[in-house]
């Protein structure tokens, strides 16, 4: 009896060793998740001292122009001491010279309000040095901006210019071709563009218009602008056209007549010249 008392007890002993060896210790009250929040914030306490020495290290890698770390070195001075104007200064200077215009407007507005309470024997420097690289950031944002409007209105007007010489580079025009082509190189030079250059199309254009009188002196420019090459026959026709059209029979048939046989409009000036001759 005493045998099977003690082998009961054994194994009593081993079960409940076993259930507490599977069963999971209770956390304790400092693993909370509240309390493994807590320890896992982490604040900056404010230090004047180590936002100088953060500084420091900014300048000398920003005079080793790298920009990045000292990007990095001034906004960890500025964790330190938020007001310490100097890292302001230097953060928004690098920030010029990596050419983020905007962010660096930010903070030389920034840095202006930390100089006006400043306090150090450089403090009226460093105020004058933070409104002039404010009023110079702002003067290049402008000047971007002024340059971005120049070049979409130069890349309207070359866009307009292709659309009109496709337009009108036809051998035969409609009306509403000529109108539309027209109003194109109308708009190219109101914004700018010298109305010689296109000289011939707008010849050409006024020509379909039966607007001949206005048309001889683009034809005439375009002519002068030939100077020079082989085959001027085409700028002739369109010379002739415009003169017919005025009423000028004379010099129309001077400008039919200067196209020589074998040039690429010899035909149309023989054709013209016999409208000429049938009109009396």
């Amino acid at each position: 009896m005493l045998r099977l008392s003690l082998l009961a007890l054994a194994v009593c002993s081993l079960s409940v060793a076993a259930q507490a060896q599977t069963e999971t210790p209770p956390m304790p009250a400092d693993t909370t998740e509240a309390a493994v929040s807590d320890s896992t914030e982490t604040s900056i306490q404010h230090d004047p001292e180590k936002a100088r020495a953060l500084y420091g290290e900014g300048l000398g890698l920003y005079r080793a122009d790298s920009l990045d770390q000292a990007l990095l070195k001034y906004e960890e001075a500025l964790l330190y001491d938020e007001a310490y104007a100097p890292a302001g200064l230097g953060r928004a200077q690098v920030l010029t010279r990596m050419n983020r215009l905007e962010d660096a407007r930010s903070a030389f507005e920034e840095t202006v309000a930390m100089a006006e309470g400043f306090e150090a024997a450089n403090a009226s420097q460093l105020r004058s040095a933070a409104r002039s690289g404010l009023q110079q950031v702002n003067d290049a944002i402008a000047a971007r901006a002024a340059a971005a409007e120049q070049n979409a209105a130069a890349s309207a007007m070359a866009d307009n210019v292709t659309r009109a010489t496709e337009i009108l580079g036809g051998n035969e025009l409609s009306p509403e071709q000529a109108t539309e082509g027209l109003a194109l190189l109308e708009q190219i030079v109101a914004d700018g563009y010298d109305a010689n250059q296109p000289a011939f199309y707008f010849a050409k254009a006024l020509i379909t218009l039966d607007r001949g009188a206005e048309a001889v002196p683009y034809a005439q420019t375009a002519l002068e602008a030939s100077e020079g090459e082989a085959d001027r026959s085409g700028v002739y026709i369109q010379l002739g056209l415009a003169h017919k059209q005025a009423g000028n029979n004379a010099e129309a048939r001077a400008a039919f007549e200067a196209i020589s046989e074998g040039q690429s409009w010899h035909g149309w000036a023989v054709h013209y010249l016999g409208e000429l001759d049938a009109e009396g």
